[in-house]
């Protein structure tokens, strides 16, 4: 069966926290085996499996005659192409959900995340061990925004420029208003719900018509930005396991034996080990990288305001 509900992101906007408190809730099945499935975030797998193939491998152990209702929350359906590909092989009847942060301090988290799993050029590695997390991230701010050739690929190649892409909410937004109502779409700001965590979550869950559960715990922040990468070499190790870990976890499933899924997992557990180290840089973003990321995201979020019908948080766009 196909999703009744799809939270779509954006990344570093709590999605993962969404996730594991959603996957507590008895009514509610999840992607299986993996929480970000990579069936429409890569261009061919779609046509190469077909979307039955979907369906029976991450939402078969639902059951529907049991209450139950399948969604998939996954940050990288905001992605160039996942809007036209969800488009053609959902119901406009499908609940979307859109979790969305300061821009800026969304740039910052994604820098140290993705910049841990070698997304970034290895230059930029090399500087932010070097000179640490806010000049470095200064440096690579203005590498990219300063440059008209950079600024204008961002949202043609999404994947290469993660940090700043997944910031242009109201474009992605916009993608998938082409093919479903606003009414079935839910926008839910990352400040207001680690406020109040359980408040929008139960708001969630009326949303998508399920009912309120009261053995969940609410009290979760996952996916928090603690590590980083132990040197370019190693960060781009880690980048290729990654492709390899989804390509025997997700794609050929090989996770349904127990045994098999502990030695696999075991196994890319020691190269992270290997890659990775605890995060002991806490120096928050410097006020001018904000200003320049405040500007670029200006015009963005006042096209956001006029979709969702209200105005972001006030935190949205200060410059300290």
């Amino acid at each position: 069966m196909k999703p009744e509900f799809l939270c779509i992101g954006f990344q570093k906007c709590g999605t993962t926290t969404l996730y594991d408190i959603l996957k507590q809730h008895g009514k509610i099945v999840l992607t299986e085996g993996v929480k970000e499935p990579m069936f429409y975030r890569v261009p061919f797998l779609r046509t190469l499996l077909g979307a039955k193939w979907y369906e029976n491998r991450y939402f078969g152990h639902c059951q529907p005659e049991d209450g139950q209702i399948a969604g998939e929350v996954n940050a990288g359906l905001s992605f160039r192409g996942c809007a036209d590909k969800i488009g053609g092989d959902f119901s406009p009847e499908t609940k979307l959900i859109f979790l969305m942060r300061d821009p800026a301090d969304r740039c910052y988290s994604a820098y140290k995340y993705f910049l841990a799993l070698g997304f970034l050029p290895c230059r930029t590695v090399w500087d932010d061990r070097k000179c640490g997390h806010a000049e470095a991230f200064d440096r690579y701010v203005k590498s990219i925004l300063g440059s008209r050739f950079h600024r204008k690929c961002i949202m043609f190649r999404r994947l290469k420029y993660l940090c700043f892409s997944q910031g242009n909410y109201a474009r992605c937004i916009e993608e998938y208003l082409r093919y479903f109502p606003k009414e079935n779409m839910k926008f839910v700001f990352f400040e207001e719900m680690i406020r109040d965590e359980q408040g929008t979550v139960e708001e969630i869950l009326d949303f998508i018509q399920v009912e309120r559960d009261a053995r969940i715990n609410y009290d979760i922040k996952s996916n928090e930005s603690v590590l980083c990468a132990i040197s370019p070499l190693r960060s781009k190790l880690i980048y290729a396991c990654q492709g390899l870990y989804y390509t025997l976890i997700d794609f050929l499933h090989l996770g349904r034996d127990p045994k098999l899924r502990y030695l696999i997992r075991k196994f890319f557990h020691r190269i992270r080990v290997f890659c990775i180290q605890r995060d002991t840089d806490t120096f928050r973003m410097l006020p001018q990288t904000r200003q320049i990321l405040n500007h670029y995201y200006k015009e963005e979020v006042a096209r956001l305001e006029e979709i969702v019908g209200r105005k972001v948080p006030e935190s949205w766009g200060r410059t300290v």
